[in-house]
């Protein structure tokens, strides 16, 4: 049986997130933020295509496209 090693967000044996999964973490929030701040007004479509973009660099650098996709931010 294998075990995962990858235990609360941090790899199995430190303690502290490193800089990366901390970022990781704020553009997941970021990104649950927008979409609460963009159910309640009428956004235009330049708006739209800027937050796509955006949200777009933020999922390639930190290894969240599955995801971002998966809930209709990008």
């Amino acid at each position: 049986m294998r075990r995962n090693k990858n235990f609360n967000g941090c790899f199995y044996g430190r303690q502290t997130p490193t800089k990366y999964e901390i970022l990781k973490e704020q553009a997941r929030e970021k990104a649950i933020n927008w979409q609460l701040e963009a159910s309640e007004k009428c956004l235009s479509y330049a708006e739209l295509y800027d937050a796509g973009e955006y949200f777009t660099k933020l999922a390639k650098r930190y290894g969240l496209i599955k995801e971002f996709k998966e809930n209709g931010i990008i």
